[in-house]
């Protein structure tokens, strides 16, 4: 339990705020779970592996993919800490995890059997309501998100890519994006060569900088992208 303490006492804020709400009232049997620290580009979880733990990312960004038959990744989201994995599977019932998970920086992972966090959930009322809440507002968000999805082409769908990566690591009005294209391709499900292309557009319209291997977002441009893809959709 004291290493369960500890590793939230050391979290960055504002995941500590959250984990300390999350966690305040699990039981003893917390001794069950084990802190794990991860390097980048190391996959944790595999999809169709039995899905018997939760993990807890504490400090860290992991990516989700999905692996297809022809072996093909294609990557599909991207998460922050604090974050679960296991717990929509958890929930439904569902006895094998779905996706596949690998670390984008150096990680740090609270790890819980999954019995253990199922009793533990039944049995705290606060803890069940935080998370449902946290589940049902990203679920509003990723529909909405679908939504806009159908009326955007190719490059409008790049664009509004833009301005989430803007909006989840934009430091000091400025955002850097020191991704391969190829990562941007499996994210946003285009070709490499469509990527590039539509990169190429947005600089030539001065909606985002080029700068060697880099892509830099002002917020000004970020403004600008964001009063694009309102109209595309308004119309």
């Amino acid at each position: 339990m004291e290493d369960l303490i500890a590793a939230i006492d050391m979290a960055p804020k504002p995941q500590k705020a959250y984990l300390k709400q999350l966690f305040k009232h699990i039981p003893i049997s917390s001794r069950s779970c084990r802190i794990v620290e991860m390097k980048a580009s190391t996959k944790f979880l595999s999809a169709n592996e039995p899905c018997n733990a939760i993990w807890v990312l504490i400090e860290g960004r992991v990516r989700a993919a999905e692996e297809q038959i022809s072996g093909d990744v294609y990557v599909f989201t991207e998460f922050q800490a604090p974050e679960l994995f296991g717990e929509m599977e958890g929930f439904a019932g569902i006895s094998y995890y779905r996706v596949t998970l690998v670390t984008i920086t150096d990680c740090k992972f609270i790890v819980m059997p999954m019995n253990s966090f199922l009793n533990w959930i039944r049995n705290d009322s606060e803890a069940l309501f935080l998370r449902v809440r946290t589940l049902m507002s990203r679920t509003l968000e990723e529909t909405k998100n679908n939504h806009t999805y159908l009326f955007l082409d190719g490059f409008d769908r790049l664009m509004l890519y833009m301005t989430q990566y803007y909006r989840k690591h934009a430091k000091n009005k400025t955002c850097i994006l020191q991704i391969k294209r190829q990562q941007i391709a499996e994210e946003t499900g285009f070709s490499t060569k469509t990527v590039n292309r539509s990169i190429r557009k947005l600089s030539d319209n001065g909606l985002v900088t080029i700068d060697g291997r880099k892509i830099i977002i002002s917020e000004r441009q970020y403004d600008q992208l964001l009063e694009l893809i309102d109209k595309k959709i308004s119309h």
